[in-house]
């Protein structure tokens, strides 16, 4: 490998790690959306409720890759903010059920319409980017993408 090409992976990974490190701190940090206040876990279980009505604990755990344990607790915390109800499945007792309440939509609008307005700032920060380029730039993330994926697997390999 070439010492050039050694470093721009080597930035790269740099690049990668301070995007992760961003992210997290994103996701730590509580937000405004309209007049509700929440957090990146709480907007996405309202999210995959409000585009799954519905949908169980454990598949909602399923979907946003935590435990049922976890997303149980997120769900008592949206439930006591009145955001979201849990209701029995009327041909299976023991299944409950999540759909939001019309509060709990509320906040999903007020959550969707400011994704909108953070995708439009970051597209606008991306204008000066060819087609060609940004092609490229997706072609590398996906790579990038598998090689997380696997190490994702083989770590749950090594502790199942």
């Amino acid at each position: 490998m070439s010492k050039k090409r050694e470093e721009l992976l080597e930035q790269i990974w740099a690049a990668q790690d301070t995007a992760y490190d961003l992210m997290s701190e994103y996701d730590s940090l509580p937000h405004s959306y309209g007049e509700n206040v929440l957090y990146q876990a709480e907007a996405h279980l309202i999210d995959r409720i409000a585009l799954h009505p519905g949908v169980t604990v454990t598949d909602l755990a399923n979907m946003v890759r935590k435990t049922p344990s976890a997303c149980s607790q997120l769900v008592r915390r949206l439930r006591d903010k009145g955001w979201v109800e849990q209701v029995r499945n009327t041909a299976n007792n023991r299944q409950v059920m999540l759909c939001l309440t019309p509060a709990g939509e509320h906040v999903y609008r007020d959550h969707a319409a400011f994704d909108k307005q953070c995708q439009a700032l970051t597209f606008r920060r991306l204008e000066g980017f060819t087609e060609a380029e940004l092609a490229t730039y997706l072609s590398i993330q996906r790579r990038i993408n598998e090689a997380y994926a696997d190490d994702v697997r083989r770590s749950r390999e090594y502790f199942t």
